[in-house]
Parts: structure tokens; sequence; C-alpha cells
């Protein structure tokens, strides 16, 4: 009976079907990218995803914005290096790499033809001891819009050599040219009235003409008017010319004399 009961075992054992494991192993994704930089636009950059195995994405381009596209296609808000990131994933995981981007924005003497405004932002004027030291006196919020009609002033530097001057009708004149401090009608010569050239550089930006100026009229490189005579030209520092999205900026730092400096930042429009 012994020998019948192993009998029967052994025989169950050889004959009745195992558990098979059916499941698939999913291979965990690999995430990877190359990129262009657009060549008119230094802050635009093209993604093409090269990732295997994967069936969503995520990038993470560093700057506070994101995308889910497979090969998106994003604009940089200003010059700096961008750690961009992509992630990868499938039913069986993710992977994410990570490449280091430096953008300049690079621009050349001829995207300086353009019209410019003053950037409308804290800060856009400046004026210090030093360059770039604007601990005398800087543009306030507030003052963005108490100098509203000076804001909108267009000043143009043409792919001719021509520069001119926009004010709309009005602008802020201070106390020096009024009474006091007050949006107004411009007042000759600094009215955009005359006949202005330009010629630029690598580092400097000179307007001439009589009445010529960018930012403020008073600042010149003798001194401030109404302390100097009204000069035939203007020569500026250029301190920063970059892209700034899908737009330009432009800083200009002018020595008065010796030992004043004023900055002007203006944007493209």
């Amino acid at each position: 009976m012994k020998n019948l009961l192993l009998a029967i075992f052994f025989f169950s054992m050889i004959f009745t079907p195992g558990c098979e494991d059916d499941s698939t192993s999913i291979e965990v994704p690999t995430a990877r990218f190359i990129y262009a930089i657009d060549p008119d636009n230094g802050l635009i950059v093209t993604f093409t995803n090269a990732s295997l195995n994967a069936d969503t994405y995520s990038w993470d381009f560093g700057d506070d914005e994101s995308s889910t596209e497979t090969s998106p296609s994003h604009t940089f808000p200003t010059s700096g290096t961008y750690d961009v990131t992509l992630t990868a994933t499938n039913s069986g995981g993710s992977h994410s790499v990570t490449q280091s981007l430096e953008l300049t924005g690079t621009l050349t003497l001829a995207d300086l033809n353009d019209t410019w405004k003053v950037a409308p932002e804290a800060g856009a004027l400046a004026v210090g001891p030093t360059q770039g030291n604007g601990s005398w006196w800087s543009l306030s919020e507030a003052d963005l819009t108490t100098r509203a009609c000076f804001m909108d002033d267009k000043y143009t530097l043409g792919s001719d050599g021509s520069f001119s001057i926009v004010m709309d009708g009005d602008t802020w004149l201070e106390t020096w040219q009024a009474t006091s401090e007050i949006c107004g009608a411009p007042l000759a010569p600094h009215d955009g009235s005359g006949s202005y050239t330009y010629q630029a550089t690598d580092t400097t930006l000179t307007l001439s003409g009589a009445g010529a100026f960018m930012g403020l009229p008073k600042a010149n490189n003798a001194g401030e008017l109404p302390n100097v005579d009204v000069p035939e030209s203007i020569t500026y520092t250029i301190t920063e010319f970059v892209r700034d999205g899908t737009g330009k900026r432009l800083v200009l730092d002018i020595e008065c004399g010796t030992g004043l400096w004023w900055r002007f930042t203006f944007v493209s429009q």
C-alpha cells in the first residue's frame, strides 16, 4: 500500500501542470536628446527627442517652464545657463537625462537697427558715482506711471545710419526745462525735429546732431545740461546688447564729465 501511495505521488508530480509566468518584462526607457540653437535668435532652441522605449515625455527647461511634447521648441527668457531635463516614461519605469545649455543670445551691430523704448521696469534709468551704480537715483515702479509720457518715447536706429526720436506730443520735462517736473510738450532742440545720424562699434554708440539723445537729454559726455552746452554728438558705452525673450535689450552707460554715470536700459519694439 505504501509503495502504491508513493507511486501516485510521483506520478502526480510529473504530470500536474505547473504555473508558468506569463508576464513580460518591460524594459525601462532610456532618455536622451539633442538640440539646435536658432542662428537668428540665440534664445530659441529646438529639441530633438532620441529616447528609447518610452511612451510619454516630460521636459523641464530650467526656467520654470515645461512641456510634454515629444520634441518641443522653446524660447528662453534671457541669456544664461539653463539645465534642461528630459524624463522618459513607460509602464516599466522612467529615466531622466540633463544637459546644460549656455545661451548668449548673440547679436550683431545690424541688430541695433530697430525702434527702442526705455524698458518698463524699475531701475531702467539710474545715476551714480561709478558705472552701473544707481545709488544716487533710479527709476521707481511709481515713476513708470508718473512718467508714462516719457516711457512711450521712441528712439529709432535706421539701417541707413539715420537716427530719430518720436515723442507723440509730450514727454517728461525736468526742472532745467520747466518750472517743475511734469509731462509737457518737448522743447527744442530735444524735440526730435533735428536731422540725426548714428555710428556704432561693438562697444560704443555715437549719436550725431544737436539735440540727439537716448534716455535723458541732459546726459552728455561733457556733463549735464544746463551746466554745459548742447553737444553736436554724444557717445554712449554699450554695456549690454542681448536677446531678451522674443525681443532685444540694450543697456547704455555714459559718464557725464567726471564721476557721474548715467545708465539707460532699453527694449526693442
